[in-house]
């Protein structure tokens, strides 16, 4: 199995002493999370770049996310939400554990680097 790393460098990119950002520029893309009316989370882990954005899908049960009380957590999915998209944009690095408050015990995390590794099979 081979480990392939993807890492973007603001020089490669042009960002830095060009002074100015790029506010056209879509965000890296994120991950999707179903919050399914079996009480779960699926996927209940995933891992993103900084800057990427997990987006919460709410079906017909109620469910909600909400971060443990960890720097750098985006805003909290707070709520009943039902039959709609949230999404969250991840500005840093680390890990953020969340559960749903309305089913204890449904829980999920958002792991967020610098580098996203993907595992290729041969």
């Amino acid at each position: 199995m081979r480990v392939i790393t993807v890492t973007i460098l603001a020089a490669a990119l042009g960002i830095g002493a060009c002074g100015g950002e790029d506010v056209s520029s879509p965000p890296p893309p994120g991950e999707r999370v179903a919050a399914t009316p079996q009480i779960r989370f699926d996927p209940a882990t995933v891992t993103i770049k900084r800057g990427a954005s997990v987006t919460w899908n709410f079906g017909a049960v109620p469910h909600n996310v909400t971060f443990n009380a960890v720097a750098g957590r985006p805003e909290d999915i707070s709520g009943q939400n039902i039959n709609l998209a949230v999404s969250r944009i991840f500005t840093q690095t680390g890990t953020f554990p969340y559960a749903c408050t309305i089913h204890p015990g449904m829980t999920g995390s958002v792991t967020v680097s610098e580098s996203v590794y993907y595992l290729v099979s041969p």
